[in-house]
């Protein structure tokens, strides 16, 4: 068992660095010998420390790297059935299957990651989830539905996430101008697809539009001075 002095704490796992203000760790066996000597007169017993912080990401990786192969043999195993049953209609149904478990793999490691951010976890679910519309839609004959109705759906609960996070996080709320301009990024987008004549509902573009550049307008009126400033430092104006 190690103790950081700076912070005054034992380590009980064996790493040489404290976990807290990553400093040396010095190590003490007269301290290990106190309470083995100790535990061996007395019941429950605890030693002080830090717990163990290697031992619950070994189970969390372990766990991840056996989802994994399940995913990747039931997937091989649906390919195969597409492949015999290949005449059948639709075609290319198993892609359509492996983008669904990629995606909620991808989603199960981004809930229990703590590397990122909220903010990150909710641009890669959008990027994720207009992906998987796409191939979706391309696996099964291309109509054109992923992006003429599932990209103003996924504006809508990207201006609904950003309100959420506005609301519970208050005190921060200049953090997401950035989300916004994107929701107004991908709402210009929609409409420009929409005049070149991709699709034909231009209704939800317009109302994609619409509330992303409301909400964009109200957050710089409200914030004023503050949202101003915080965004000539997100862009570096």
């Amino acid at each position: 068992m190690n103790k950081c002095k700076r912070c005054n704490v034992w380590v009980a796992d064996d790493t040489m660095v404290c976990p807290l203000c990553h400093t040396i760790l010095t190590e003490n066996k007269s301290m290990e010998q106190s309470l083995d000597h100790n535990a061996n007169k007395m019941q429950g017993v605890q030693r002080p420390g830090y717990p163990d912080v290697k031992k619950n990401t070994r189970r969390f990786r372990k766990a991840g790297r056996i989802l994994l192969f399940i995913s990747l043999a039931v997937e091989m195993l649906l390919a195969f059935i597409n492949y015999l049953t290949f005449d059948a209609a639709p075609k290319y149904w198993s892609v359509v299957t492996g983008g669904i478990i990629a995606y909620l793999i991808l989603t199960l490691w981004d809930i229990f990651s703590r590397r990122q951010g909220h903010i990150r976890k909710i641009y890669t679910q959008i990027f994720v989830i207009l992906g998987l519309l796409v191939l979706i839609d391309y696996s099964l004959d291309w109509k054109g539905w992923s992006l003429e109705f599932g990209l103003p759906c996924i504006i809508y609960g990207l201006v609904l996430a950003i309100i959420i996070c506005m609301s519970v996080n208050s005190s921060s709320w200049q953090n997401y101008l950035l989300m916004q301009l994107a929701a107004i990024a991908l709402s210009i987008v929609d409409v420009v697809l929409h005049f070149k004549g991709y699709f034909h509902h231009i209704v939800l573009a317009w109302i994609a539009l619409g509330l992303s550049v409301l909400l964009w307008s109200g957050t710089m009126l409200i914030g004023d001075r503050k949202a101003k400033n915080e965004l000539k430092r997100k862009l570096h104006i």
